[in-house]
């Protein structure tokens, strides 16, 4: 089995971290001592599987118009362009099993932030320059843009508590999480491990490829 290692370098006023193997990637799970409640968190996910489809692949269920994502029970899917989409998978098999050609995994590619709680929204707003609502959509949504020269990739989860995921180029991941910190400190922004994550992400209630809202 391949042996990552991990693209960012956690402050030690996070906490000493938890770790966990997942399919040869370090993953937090946790810090000593916890974090407790808060209002906004910063979790790496970089170890959950990422692509870009092509394609058939790219037209999924609802998956029609530039800017449009879905949710399909496993993973979040966004719209570049007609016949092309990105993938975040967040509860599938972290060994990703891609069904044909019209996949190319960026896992290792790139790196995977998620940043929730009541105070998101004024975190990404500090680090994107996009609107990132769009009332003629439903659902959750898609950007390609950029936060302070990087290129990224954000999706809007829209659930019941406010939530994003953010990628980059993992050439990029520090400055990345590192510009995440400073516009969060005012926001007394928390770096969680994974199960924190998971614990919020459970809560929220996600449209789904029908137009229903599905639990994850």
């Amino acid at each position: 089995m391949i042996t990552r290692t991990r693209a960012i370098v956690l402050p030690a006023w996070a906490g000493t971290p938890v770790e966990a193997e997942l399919g040869g990637w370090p993953v937090v799970e946790s810090f000593e001592p916890p974090a407790g409640e808060c209002e906004l968190g910063l979790t790496d996910l970089s170890h959950r599987p990422k692509a870009v489809l092509q394609g058939p692949a790219a037209t999924g269920p609802g998956l029609t118009k530039p800017g449009q994502a879905i949710w399909d029970g496993h993973a979040l899917l966004g719209c570049l362009k007609p016949g092309q989409a990105i993938l975040f998978d967040l509860t599938g098999p972290v060994e990703p099993g891609w069904k044909d050609t019209y996949y190319t995994d960026l896992t290792e590619g790139w790196v995977l932030l998620g940043i929730w709680g009541a105070k998101s929204a004024e975190l990404i707003q500090r680090l994107v320059t996009v609107d990132i609502e769009r009332p003629d959509l439903a659902g959750p949504l898609y950007f390609a843009t950029s936060s302070h020269g990087i290129r990224v990739q954000l999706i809007n989860l829209r659930g019941q508590n406010p939530g994003f995921l953010l990628a980059c180029d993992r050439s990029q991941a520090q400055n990345l999480f590192d510009a995440c910190i400073r516009a969060g400190r005012q926001f007394d922004l928390k770096i969680t491990g994974a199960k924190a994550f998971y614990e919020w992400f459970e809560s929220l209630e996600i449209c789904s490829t029908t137009g229903s809202t599905l639990q994850p």
